[in-house]
């Protein structure tokens, strides 16, 4: 499939053209849509009716006779997405409709099945209200002709219905979500949550850990691609000095994300907003970097998510060839691929997350053995000996824990 892709550069606009044109062109390739032609305009403000002036659409119709479909790099509305049909006789699609596509081909788990479902069904259902039935049939919902899609009955009151069925079933898994957390809590896990902007290489780092820890050989998929993968993806992560947390990638950001896209996955992120800490995967080789991370935290902003907690992971340092990266505190430069700097990184989770934990001798009854179990999994135990009367320990452990072991410390 061939696709002519526009962009419009205009007064008032918050992002870079050239760059958001060339992951307008990533997302292409990402829906396996090669990039025939590309085109600009620079104008005083967008056309309401066409959204490009009346010569680029003359310009662009001229170039329509050997491609599939016509990509636009913002969202339109419905009148403008039915005066450029009428005039192109082609397909017309937005950015934003590419990207749902994307999650929709990427979407695994249930979880994101429906939250891609959900931001669905909020693009399309007021681009019916004005739709006559001719471009009903032409439209079909999110996605192309031809991509063998399910087709959605453009019928207001049933997608509705399957909106409110698709929250009610989100909702019930928001709960799940919640009453993990607590248990967590309960459990004194420590979680840190990976974000950043898409194909930054969170899911390298997390492979890292997972591979570093071996408690487990559940790796995620990995690939330079945009949006590689949705699915939030939980794993126990050991330190060198046998501490362990809880490491959740999420989905990555990119600008210009629909905001239908961050309300469905709010659920999601919402992991971000409970994490003990946050790092931020910077792709420090791309020249745009302070943009990926202004987006980034403008988006968890918005969600509520307090930046304070926030620790700059700026990788691909060995891909650098931009010069000096001005790096936001705190901060650590690696490399995933090459393995560099990680042992500072891992030292600055360790000292984030663990801190504040303290030494402690305890003696512990062999009817604790479920206790000792867990300490000699997750922490740092500095010393243990079996003795007649039970179990001598000494470790690092969190106040909490040490609350709990207070009436075991061995007295001096």
């Amino acid at each position: 499939m061939e696709a002519i892709i526009i962009g419009v550069s205009y007064f008032g606009m918050t992002y870079d053209l050239e760059e958001s044109m060339r992951e307008l062109e990533a997302l292409c390739a990402a829906c396996e849509i090669k990039v025939k032609y590309t085109l600009t305009q620079a104008l005083d403000k967008i056309s309401a009716a066409t959204y490009i002036g009346k010569g680029k659409v003359t310009e662009l119709k001229n170039l329509t006779g050997d491609v599939d479909l016509v990509i636009f790099n913002e969202e339109l509305s419905p009148m403008q997405v039915k005066n450029l049909t009428d005039i192109l006789e082609i397909e017309v699609s937005d950015r934003t409709d590419l990207i749902l596509k994307i999650f929709e081909s990427r979407a695994k788990t249930n979880e994101a099945k429906l939250q891609v479902k959900i931001a669905k069904y909020n693009y399309l259902l007021p681009r019916l209200a004005g739709m006559n039935e001719d471009l009903e049939g032409q439209q079909g919902g999110s996605g192309f002709r031809g991509s063998g899609e399910k087709k959605i009955e453009l019928d207001r009151r049933l997608i509705r219905n399957q909106l409110v069925k698709a929250k009610h079933d989100l909702a019930l898994m928001v709960k799940q979500r919640k009453t993990q957390r607590i248990l967590r809590v309960h459990q004194d896990q420590k979680v840190v949550a990976l974000v950043g902007y898409t194909n930054s290489g969170k899911s390298s780092l997390m492979n890292y850990f997972v591979e570093h820890s071996k408690l487990n050989d559940k790796t995620v998929l990995q690939k330079d691609m945009l949006f590689a993968t949705l699915e939030t993806s939980t794993r126990k992560v050991k330190l060198n000095n046998n501490k362990t947390f809880l490491l959740t990638d999420t989905v990555g950001f990119i600008n210009q994300l629909p905001h239908h896209l961050v309300q469905a996955f709010r659920s999601t992120l919402e992991e971000v907003k409970e994490a003990d800490l946050i790092l931020q995967v910077v792709d420090s080789s791309s020249p745009y970097y302070r943009e990926h991370i202004s987006v980034t935290n403008q988006v968890l902003e918005e969600l509520g998510v307090d930046l304070n907690k926030m620790l700059y992971v700026y990788n691909k340092i060995d891909l650098n060839k931009y010069g000096l990266v001005e790096p936001l505190d705190p901060y650590v430069f690696i490399s995933v691929k090459e393995e560099k700097n990680m042992e500072t990184l891992m030292k600055s989770i360790d000292q984030t997350l663990f801190g504040d934990d303290h030494i402690v001798e305890v003696i512990l009854p062999y009817s604790l053995m479920n206790i000792v179990s867990y300490l000699l999994d997750n922490t740092h135990v500095l010393n243990y000996e079996y003795l007649e009367n039970g179990i001598y320990m000494k470790a690092e452990v969190s106040a909490k824990m040490q609350a709990y072991l207070k009436k075991y410390f061995l007295l001096n």
